[in-house]
């Protein structure tokens, strides 16, 4: 088993992608995946992944010329150079690779828990409005006017904070811009005032004379 990236606690839900490190052989091919199968060796090497001691060139065994992060859904990062004196710090910045493929790939394919979700909320508005409730009660349409309206309130303010957790990630305009489905200029012209002002810290104004 590699790195493990779900949504929420929806690891049981299918919804999880898998990753690992695979060492890119001198002729550009990549090896087979590396785990943490290994467990006895690389404890006793005090490293992570196998590749560090299997790939590394001495006693006849091939040498890694790179590095890069895989996953199960088929995606491949790019190559990246091998360190065998730290392979730790290569670690650290394969996994950041993947988890930021994962986090894109996540709002591409929705969780099942966010498909739950909407699908609640939209039935909800049905039966509030259109007369679907159990037992022939009556339809509610202004209390489904108010919760519309409510939720209208509640999701541009979710949003302004999605998109400031976003940039403080180091997710590009280009990025975010996907999920709010827009262009990268509506993007930035529409919320990055509202980031940067909320990620400054205002002044103390001094109350007037």
């Amino acid at each position: 088993m590699g790195w493990l990236y779900a949504e929420g606690d929806n690891e049981s839900e299918g919804d999880n992608h898998e990753g690992w490190v695979v060492a890119v052989l001198s002729d550009g091919t990549d090896a087979e995946r590396d785990t943490f199968e290994d467990a006895e060796e690389t404890w006793k090497r005090r490293v992570n992944w196998a590749w560090s001691y299997k790939y590394d060139g001495n006693e006849g065994r091939r040498k890694a010329q790179g590095l890069r992060a895989v996953c199960h859904c088929g995606w491949r990062g790019p190559r990246r150079p091998v360190d065998f004196n730290d392979p730790d710090a290569c670690d650290v910045q394969l996994k950041q690779e993947w988890e930021r493929h994962c986090e894109i790939s996540m709002w591409r394919m929705q969780t099942q828990r966010m498909k739950r979700l909407i699908s609640d909320l939209d039935e909800a508005f049905d039966q509030l409005t259109f007369r679907l409730t159990a037992d022939g009660e009556p339809a509610r349409p202004l209390l489904a006017v108010h919760a519309a309206t409510s939720l209208l309130m509640n999701v541009e303010a979710w949003q302004r904070d999605a998109v400031r957790a976003a940039r403080a990630a180091g997710f590009s305009w280009d990025e975010i811009a996907g999920p709010l489905m827009m262009s990268k200029q509506s993007a930035h012209e529409k919320f990055a005032k509202h980031v940067e002002a909320e990620a400054e810290e205002l002044p103390t104004r001094t109350a007037p004379a």
